[in-house]
């Protein structure tokens, strides 16, 4: 093999070697930090009472979680899920009703899907099923 032939693969080898330490765009971590979330979801007429919560999340690795209330107790929420590399997400809520006081049916266990969009230092999302609520997301 001839020298110029071992100099270009000599090139290459160092041009992919470089190559891989770039960061790409939104890569595994940009979202990272701890993020305040107020989630609203309006009364619904003739149906469930209105709320709003707002708590802290921490998104770790592009992983979100966040908890509102005292775990297993009326009112408690955790909302979870992974970040795509875009800032799109499927986030799932799961916790536990609060309702009125000589109501029976306290703390019945729920679950629905919020669809968000972040950025670096923001987001945005809302319930995908019938009841509407609104999520937002600041990075603190």
């Amino acid at each position: 093999m001839g020298a110029g032939k071992l100099t270009l693969i000599a090139q290459g080898v160092a041009l992919c070697v470089s190559l891989a330490g770039t960061p790409i765009a939104h890569a595994a971590g940009t979202f990272d930090g701890d993020w305040n979330v107020t989630l609203t979801c309006p009364k619904v007429a003739g149906g469930a009472s209105g709320y709003r919560y707002q708590f802290p999340a921490e998104i770790q690795e592009n992983v979100l979680h966040g908890e509102h209330g005292k775990r297993d107790a009326a009112g408690w929420l955790t909302l979870d899920g992974k970040l795509e590399p875009d800032g799109s997400a499927t986030l799932v809520a799961q916790g536990l009703t609060s309702s009125p006081p000589g109501r029976a049916d306290r703390q019945t266990p729920y679950t629905y899907e919020v669809s968000a969009q972040f950025d670096a230092t923001t987001g945005s999302g809302s319930r995908t099923t019938t009841r509407k609520c609104d999520v937002v997301f600041f990075k603190e």
